[in-house]
């Protein structure tokens, strides 16, 4: 007995051993995010797939613009060759890096010359063998001096040179004498009437060019061009309309109808998402897209952008090389802690939130304070262009320049 019960137990033994497994693997966790790497650059980071992911270059000398995004999706960028760009992200790890291009210095000129009635301020530079004339032209309250100290329009100056266009920036009448010339309650432009004898300010345009041909600075036969921010933008679809311009463009304006009723000239129009200008705002977008569209119905040449709002970084407030890397570190610190900031970095609101929170308690925001007017005021204008408020912005300066050289070719 005690030999078939051995017998028995071996059996079953060897039938254990050799038994399949019959527990299934356990499946690997499902990956949900990739990973972004920016080399000099900002944006890194994990993101979902689907995602909205904002990249921006490091900030660069004088000496120096912003050249292209490399990597190895750089198809997935919605503009490679703007400082600040943006994509969706795939299901898979991405890397782009910045590059920098090195420009010859230069100064721009400054003199008062005779316009129609009085002596203008104008800000000029003519490079050699330039290719064409560009006005550049301020909004309301604004002048020549304050447009050629603004950051946004130097780096869009710089971008201008560079390619070989000649510059000329004056400013409005009424900017000129601190009057307000037609009682509308502000200073800035007059775009109607338009005729280039009585309304002084396509006038002065004309005068000061005809200036720089006496002095053989250019020639009649050079194309032109105008770019404008605001009530500049609205001066510069007129004035290219009115003097026959090779393109205009147009920053945080719609322009109005009744010149994409009649213009010939191509006109670009560069609008902000969230512009909050009272004249402007949603409605001053949509009436921008329907006169871009109305134009391109008529077969004139046409295009339409619109600057989305994105998250601070750490190190924004240092582009313009005043406020060092550390300093802007603590002034985001300071933001958002003062829970200014949601969780994905994106300002809550407008800048007039800070300004509030700042006024209210200044003890939170010892980095914040210890910054001068003008520094304070950069912060200030960062996050009026993150949130993408009513501000002159560098974010479609390529986009600028192909239309200025090649309109819809």
């Amino acid at each position: 007995m005690k030999y078939l019960f051995f017998i028995f137990f071996c059996y079953m033994l060897i039938i254990s051993c050799n038994k399949p497994e019959t527990t299934n693997p356990v499946p690997p966790p499902a990956t949900d995010s990739f990973t972004v790497s920016i080399n000099n650059g900002y944006g890194s980071g994990r993101y979902k797939a689907g995602d909205t992911v904002h990249i921006f270059s490091q900030a660069y000398s004088s000496s120096q613009l912003f050249g292209s995004w490399s990597g190895n999706d750089v198809s997935l960028l919605n503009a490679p060759d703007e400082w600040h760009t943006w994509f969706i992200m795939p299901k898979k790890n991405v890397n782009f890096s910045g590059s920098s291009l090195n420009i010859s210095s230069f100064t721009l000129n400054f003199e008062k010359i005779k316009g129609r009635d009085r002596l203008k301020p104008v800000y000029y530079y003519f490079p050699a063998g330039h290719k064409g004339i560009v006005y550049l032209l301020h909004g309301t309250g604004g002048n020549a001096a304050f447009l050629v100290a603004d950051y946004e329009w130097q780096l869009l100056i710089n971008d201008l040179v560079n390619n070989k266009f000649a510059l000329i920036v004056t400013e409005s009448e009424e900017a000129t004498t601190n009057t307000d010339l037609n009682s509308d309650g502000v200073l800035r432009w007059n775009t109607t009437p338009w005729d280039t004898v009585s309304n002084i300010d396509y006038a002065n345009i004309r005068i000061i060019t005809d200036t720089f041909y006496n002095r053989g600075l250019t020639s009649n036969s050079e194309p032109k061009y105008s770019i404008g921010m605001s009530n500049g933008g609205n001066f510069s679809t007129a004035l290219s309309t009115i003097y026959n311009f090779r393109a205009g463009v147009s920053y945080c304006a719609p322009s109005g109808t009744p010149i994409a009723q009649v213009t010939n000239t191509p006109l670009q129009f560069c609008m902000a998402r969230f512009d909050n200008n009272p004249s402007v705002g949603s409605a001053g977008n949509a009436n921008a897209l329907s006169n871009s569209r109305m134009m391109t119905g008529r077969g004139i040449c046409s295009k339409y952008f619109t600057k989305e709002r994105s998250p601070l970084y750490p190190e924004r407030f240092a582009r313009r090389g005043d406020i060092s890397v550390s300093q802007s570190a603590a002034v985001f610190n300071e933001i958002k802690a003062a829970h200014l900031l949601d969780a994905k970095n994106y300002f809550i609101g407008y800048s007039d939130a800070l300004k509030s929170a700042l006024n209210a308690t200044p003890s939170a925001f010892p980095q914040l304070s210890s910054l001068n007017v003008s520094q304070q005021n950069f912060v200030i204008t960062q996050i009026d262009l993150a949130v993408s408020d009513h501000k002159m912005y560098s974010d479609f300066n390529r986009a600028t320049l192909l239309f200025l050289t090649k309109q819809c070719q």
